[in-house]
């Protein structure tokens, strides 16, 4: 069973944004891979503590730090980055507070412009596990 998730813990993948690059005819939108780094912040458990933390549940926010930069510098954004993130998924047998507690590895929607595999929780408390 994974480990419980808790405010702090670390999540992390990569989003696909659409990036300006300049062209013959003016920028082109070009789908660029960016790290996405964060930790869960917000929308956590007010009153369930996990290691003396607020448990990690499904909608828990994240917010990717630092945020995004194009690359190269001088390029811009099609659609600024909001850098931030939501506990998609958790456990289907232990709630907290009527929502799925967040494990070690469950998924997290991120800020991506292109769909792809999103981000994961990649730690969570060693001492509490749940299915």
């Amino acid at each position: 069973m994974p480990n419980a998730a808790r405010e702090g813990d670390p999540v992390t993948g990569t989003d696909t944004h659409l990036v300006l690059v300049p062209g013959p005819g003016g920028p082109v939108p070009v789908p660029q891979p960016l790290p996405f780094a964060g930790t869960l912040v917000s929308g956590l458990s007010p009153d369930v503590l996990i290691d003396g933390r607020p448990a990690a549940v499904v909608g828990s926010g994240v917010v990717n730090s630092p945020g995004h930069l194009p690359v190269p510098p001088g390029t811009g954004f099609v659609n600024p980055p909001l850098n931030r993130g939501t506990v998609l998924s958790g456990s289907l047998t232990v709630l907290v507070n009527g929502a799925g507690l967040a494990r070690l590895g469950d998924p997290v929607t991120t800020c991506c412009d292109v769909p792809g595999a999103p981000a994961t929780i990649t730690a969570g408390s060693p001492g509490v596990v749940a299915g």
